[in-house]
């Protein structure tokens, strides 16, 4: 299987809104769409630059993406700013084909051109295939944090 790695562009809404929603599926779908419409607008996830990479089946449509932006720090990174994933997804009939690993390599080179020299991640704790495929991609466990939220 040949893999293409591309920008996003509008043209794929529907494919990124799709994926997107399988990786985040206890999210509500209108907020999936709404953040992806204030991305379209403003180039930026949450006022940080940011970009989604596709990549592109042989069959011409979006199998995968990684969406990346840069952020001043990250656990365990030594150096800023940092690369940082913010969102990896492979279909799952293209699993353990080396779309994963073309998304990282694509993001990787994406964030070196942004000036990082290291890329940060998270996954969910419970989430232990997304744990080996970071591993597999090079990442070191930065450990397991309990975050946490309140509106006020």
């Amino acid at each position: 299987m040949s893999v293409a790695i591309a920008d996003y562009t509008t043209n794929h809404r529907s494919a990124w809104i799709r994926m997107r929603s399988a990786l985040f599926s206890d999210e509500d779908p209108a907020l999936i769409e709404e953040e992806i419409g204030q991305i379209e607008r403003d180039g930026t996830l949450k006022s940080q630059p940011f970009v989604c990479l596709l990549a592109i089946g042989d069959d011409g449509d979006p199998i995968g993406f990684i969406e990346l932006t840069v952020r001043s720090s990250a656990e365990d990174c030594m150096t800023s700013p940092v690369g940082y994933i913010e969102a990896w997804y492979v279909d799952p009939d293209h699993h353990a084909k080396g779309v994963g690993r073309a998304l990282m390599q694509a993001g990787f080179e994406w964030a070196r051109a942004q000036g990082c020299r290291e890329v940060g991640s998270d996954a969910r704790a419970e989430n232990d295939a997304s744990a080996r495929a970071h591993a597999a991609m090079g990442f070191q466990d930065a450990g397991v944090i309990r975050c946490f939220r309140r509106s006020i």
